[in-house]
């Protein structure tokens, strides 16, 4: 009876020299192609080749010691093959796993160069000329988008203030506040002839009020844009308040003092006599006749100012002095008592608070 085999300290049964030749000469025979003359092992190795059995066989005509030699020879292969074997399975999955590792997280470029390889010269050059051709795109682009930005806005400002997209068309113009006799639609339209054509881009409405206000008729003129290619003018008419004499004529004032138009004769207005400072007596003048009631200024035949001093006469005859513009309302309260009950030619009011009469 055989005694049992020694076992190692994990529990595993260790094996005799004999037992392990015997086992691999077996293995052999299974995986190898005895009748060719070749073993492999496990894995695909070739184990005994086929002349090294020739010379087995030349050998001692196959003797016990061929026989053990071919076993030990078999054993010393089959196990280097199989330690081999599994080495380089165990050190391909370390190497799997210490890649799927390294790129499951960013590393470093120096890493990165380690891990897939540095670039030869050759790669560099190619690199650096390809980052030189997209620098030269890069720039060729910004030149190219500055053309045409550039080409975009010209042709815009031109369409824009030259072109005739926004020409001003005067037979459109809207005109309000016009009297229509001393001032008309058409004479305002007349008056702005010289901007046709004149994109509203560019026109200065402040240069067509004053060519409506050029109508001394008009005292004022506002002007605004009616896109595309129209304006808007709205004026303001001068208000007569008395009349001037002159050359047999009579012409009618307004309160800054200006002649605008021509009278066949007086009216109900009165007649004004101004100093040389025209625009300031005709204002103090304005503010003399609008202090009045309506009853006392209907009665005023004539008015002059000589631009520190405003009398004015009755048609009755009497005559009002009323001095300074100051106190105008109640000087022209104090006139309206007087004259419904003091009879006089003469009424001073130049001093509100103590009248004379005479």
């Amino acid at each position: 009876m055989r005694p049992p085999s020694p076992r190692r300290p994990g529990g595993r049964r260790v094996q005799s020299s004999e037992e392990r030749a015997s086992d691999e000469v077996s293995a052999a025979g299974e995986v190898g192609d005895v009748s060719s003359g070749r073993l492999r092992s496990p894995d695909g190795e070739r184990v005994v080749s086929r002349g090294v059995q020739r010379s087995a066989r030349r050998r001692s005509g196959g003797g016990e010691s061929l026989r053990a030699n071919v076993r030990s020879s078999a054993r010393d292969r089959v196990t280097g093959v199989s330690e081999d074997g599994r080495e380089g399975a165990v050190s391909s999955s370390v190497e799997r796993r210490r890649e799927r590792a390294s790129l499951a997280r960013p590393i470093a470029a120096a890493d990165a160069a380690a891990l897939l390889g540095g670039a030869d010269a050759t790669d560099l050059g190619d690199r650096l000329r390809e980052r030189s051709r997209a620098r030269r795109l890069l720039v060729l682009r910004r030149i190219a988008w500055t053309v045409v930005t550039a080409a975009l806005v010209g042709g815009a400002t031109w369409v824009v203030f030259f072109s005739s997209l926004f020409a001003l068309s005067t037979t459109s113009i809207q005109v309000s506040g016009e009297d229509g006799a001393l001032v008309t639609v058409e004479s305002v339209r007349s008056s702005v002839a010289g901007f046709e054509g004149v994109p509203l881009t560019r026109l200065n409405t402040q240069a067509v009020a004053r060519a409506v206000e050029s109508n001394v008729a008009v005292k004022s003129a506002s002007v605004s844009r009616r896109w595309p290619t129209s304006l808007r003018v709205s004026v303001s008419m001068r208000a007569g308040m008395a009349v001037e004499a002159s050359s047999g004529s009579y012409w009618l004032v307004d309160d800054q003092g200006v002649a605008f138009e021509r009278l066949g004769s007086a009216g109900g207005y009165p007649l004004l006599t101004l100093s040389e400072d025209r625009a300031t007596g005709a204002s103090d003048v304005a503010s003399v006749l609008g202090a009045l009631d309506e009853s006392t200024r209907s009665q005023v035949s004539a008015i002059t100012s000589t631009g520190t001093q405003v009398t004015f006469t009755l048609r009755g005859g009497q005559t009002v002095k009323w001095g300074t513009n100051e106190d105008a309302p109640q000087k022209a309260r104090v006139l309206a008592t007087l004259l419904a009950n003091v009879t006089a030619t003469t009424y001073d009011v130049s001093s509100p608070n103590h009248p004379v009469t005479s």
